[in-house]
This record gives structure tokens, C-alpha cells and sequence, in this order.
């Protein structure tokens, strides 16, 4: 199967109608559970998506080289995905076209400032596939990967705020809900709570729709995407404390016990947190990025939060080498050519170098405030930060108040303030 880090499928440009042909042919003798070969291609698997009320959805296959008596593919990771209609017919892949820019979505960008408005690619197969992952949280769609709706808009907004208009006709009513984020993992829907799609009438204006989008969809959208990037680093970290007492036995002495059980070897323990540590890379920045974003002047200054602030730091630099041991074993694992014993040994060493490293650096997160001061921004994400002249203002009176002063101290408010939230002395 191809790697769960890096993906490879061969283009469909290279294929032919005879390919196509075959592929159709494995996947008919799949359904009817009748024996078939083909000596260039081999069935991987094969899935096929249906709604709540049983409605066909989608139909994809992989498909691997070689076939079942031919040679081996030359690359082991090398597979073509196909998607198919609900009559098993195969549905290539066409060439990415600019998408036409329908006049209702240029007045709409008008009333958008700061946001994109890019239409989407709505070619049968993996383009309305792509487009299908894309809605988030809507249930039952419009479409399916054989039938493309009439419009498709994506909406991304300055504070990474993503939302997807569809118009299933050209009369139609707009249909606009979440879109998923980038990177954003798989949610516990009894953790984050999506936004239900909003209906537009066809003769919605624009600018009424541009201040629905900014003032409501587009904040719950991006508490939905907070909660679950907080949500999977909280696990993550959880579970990396948990890997940390586990017991580990020294040279000669192979009993023992921690709290969740024991490895056989550091290198055991580094290969299980390998995952965990995954989610950090992926969601670790954005919250990085949020949390910064949303402190106020008052929490710098509260006694409670402000310490975490100022150590927030030290958990973005750890993120940041992360990222670099990641990109680095990435770079290294594309060299290894092959998949002989020797190559097998040189990719798990490989891998074991990268665990050890990221061990090291994770640990440092998760004993860090990043989670904690997640969860304290939650609710200030998705509205408007205060102005920064009144956040000190507030946050003098209310400290004047706490010291019991009958005055507040005098502070210059056009004063700037450095990253560990004080003001600067020049």
C-alpha cells in the first residue's frame, strides 16, 4: 500500500483506453466475486461510499502495475487511483482548467475584502471527489462524483476562515457551509461543533450574503477548526505523557512495569510516539499562531496566564525543529531506491533517527503551555480582536483595582509591547 507519509499515484495522462478498459473489468470481477486476471494491472481494493438513506456516492479503486503474474512494479509505492460511476464505468482524470469565474461570484468578492473567492474544478471523478472532502460537516450533499453541481465556490478568509458555496442548478438556491481547513484532522463530533450549511435564496444580494458570511458563518467555522486542532493536540500530548512513564528495562534488567505497560527498547517506545508527535507538527503552529493572535494585554499581565505566554516560545521553536527533523527524514526515505533488505534496514534506521530526535523536542511540548493556553483562547477565536490601546487601558484599571489604588498607575498606551507581553522602555 503506498505510505501514509507520502502518497504516490501514477497520472492519468499516461494511461490508455485499453488501461481503462482493464480497470473496469477487475473492478466488475471484484463485484461478482468471479475470478479475473489482467496481465498488466492488479486490484489493489476498492471502496464505495453510499449516504444515510443507502444513495450511491462514490466508487474508487487503486490499482498496482504489474498484474497478478506480470512484473513487479519497478516502484513499490507506485499505484493509480481510478474513480468509477455507479455503473462501474471509469472516470479519468482531465487536465486542471481555470474554472470560469461566474459574475455572481466577482460581485461577491467585491463585498469581500481581504477574502478569495476561486471557483472549483467540477470535472466528473476526482475533482468532485476532491470537492466532497472538501464540505465539512454538511451530511447528505448534492452531488456525487459522477454528477458535478452547477457552481462551486471556495471561500477562504483572512484569519484562515474556509467556507464552500454550492448552487446545485443555475436558478438555484446558494448553499454555503464549512469547508474543511488545511491539515485539519478527523473530529469528535461530540467535541466540535460544525456549523450546519446555511441556504441562500437565488436572488440574495451579494453584500447581504458577504455580512452573513463574516459575521456568523465565518466565525463558527473558525471555532470549529480550533476546536479541532485543540482537541487532537490535547490527545496527542496526553498520549506522549503517558509514553513517558513507560517502563523502559535497563541492560540486565528486563522487569518492571509503568503506567501503561512496558517496550522492549527506547527505540519501541520513539516509534509508538511517532504518530503523536505527527499531530503536533501538523496542528502545533496553528495554535501557536492563534494563541498569540487572541492574548489579550490583561493576560500577559494576569499572574495566572502571563508565565505561559512567556514560555510559549520555547514550544514554538521545538515545532519549528520538528518540522525540520520531519522534512529532513522525508528528503532521506525519497533517496532510498528499492525495496531489498539492505534498502528496508537503511529506511528503519532512518526512521529510528528521526523518533529519537523527535522524542527529545515533543517531550519539551508537551510539558509546555501550548494545550493549556489553547483552551484559554477558545472563546475569543473567531471574533475580533479588542483594540490594543483598550485592552491597556482595561488592564491598568483593573490591576489599579486589585492593588486597591484610588488612581491607575499612569502607562503611555501608544507605548509598544514586546513579545513577552511588557511594554518597551524606549
Amino acid at each position: 500500500m503506498p505510505s501514509t507519509d507520502i502518497e504516490s499515484y501514477l497520472d492519468h495522462s499516461h494511461l490508455t483506453a485499453a488501461d481503462f478498459t482493464a480497470f473496469e473489468q477487475l473492478l466488475a470481477a471484484q463485484r461478482d466475486r468471479r475470478p479475473y486476471t489482467d496481465s498488466d494491472w492488479h486490484l489493489v481494493l476498492s471502496s464505495t461510499g453510499r449516504g444515510g438513506d443507502g444513495r450511491w456516492e462514490s466508487t474508487y479503486a487503486l490499482f498496482r502495475p504489474g498484474g497478478a503474474f506480470g512484473n513487479p512494479a519497478p516502484d513499490d509505492e507506485a499505484y493509480v487511483r481510478v474513480y468509477f460511476d455507479e455503473n462501474g464505468r471509469a472516470l479519468p482524470d482531465q487536465p486542471h482548467r481555470p474554472a470560469p469565474v461566474p459574475p455572481f461570484a466577482a460581485e461577491l468578492a467585491e463585498h469581500l475584502p481581504g477574502w478569495t473567492v476561486r471557483p472549483s474544478p467540477l470535472a466528473p471523478g476526482r475533482d468532485l471527489a476532491e470537492l466532497r472532502s472538501q464540505a465539512w460537516g454538511w451530511g447528505r450533499l448534492p452531488w456525487n462524483t459522477a454528477s458535478a453541481p452547477h457552481t462551486a465556490l471556495t471561500l477562504t478568509g483572512p484569519n484562515g476562515e474556509r467556507l464552500l458555496a454550492v448552487r446545485t442548478g443555475a436558478d438555484a438556491p446558494l448553499l454555503v457551509g464549512a469547508a474543511r481547513p488545511d491539515n485539519v484532522p478527523a473530529y469528535n463530533p461530540r467535541a466540535v461543533h460544525l456549523p450546519a450549511p446555511v441556504t441562500f435564496p437565488a436572488g440574495a444580494p451579494p453584500a447581504a450574503l458577504a455580512a452573513e458570511l463574516t459575521t456568523t458563518l465565518g466565525p463558527r467555522c473558525q471555532q470549529a477548526a480550533w476546536q479541532t486542532r485543540a482537541s487532537a493536540a490535547t490527545h496527542a500530548v496526553e498520549a506522549l505523557r503517558r509514553l513517558s512513564t513507560a517502563y523502559i528495562p535497563a541492560p540486565g534488567d528486563p522487569w518492571g512495569h509503568g503506567e501503561i505497560g512496558s517496550f522492549d527498547s527506547q527505540e519501541d517506545r520513539n516509534r509508538a510516539a511517532w504518530p503523536y508527535t505527527e499531530t503536533l507538527i501538523d496542528q502545533g503552529l496553528y495554535l501557536v499562531a492563534g494563541i498569540r493572535s487572541a492574548a489579550t494585554i490583561e493576560d500577559h499581565l494576569d499572574p495566572a496566564i502571563g508565565p505561559d505566554l512567556r514560555h510559549l516560545n520555547v514550544s514554538e521553536t521545538a515545532l519549528d525543529r520538528l518540522r525540520e527533523v520531519r522534512d529532513g527524514w522525508r528528503d532521506a526515505a525519497a533517496s532510498i531506491i528499492g525495496s531489498h533488505p539492505a534498502a528496508d534496514r537503511v529506511r528503519m534506521r532512518a526512521e529510528d533517527l528521526r523518533n529519537a530526535e523527535a522524542w527529545a523536542c515533543s517531550s519539551r511540548i508537551a510539558d509546555g503551555p501550548l494545550t493549556a493556553l489553547a483552551k484559554h483562547v477558545a472563546p475569543k477565536i473567531g471574533f475580533p480582536a479588542p483594540d490594543r490601546e483598550e485592552q491597556v487601558k482595561a488592564a491598568i484599571a483593573r490591576s489599579a483595582n486589585v492593588l486597591g489604588q484610588s488612581t491607575p498607575v499612569p502607562v503611555p498606551v501608544s507605548a509598544p509591547l514586546r513579545p513577552d507581553g511588557r511594554h518597551s522602555t524606549r
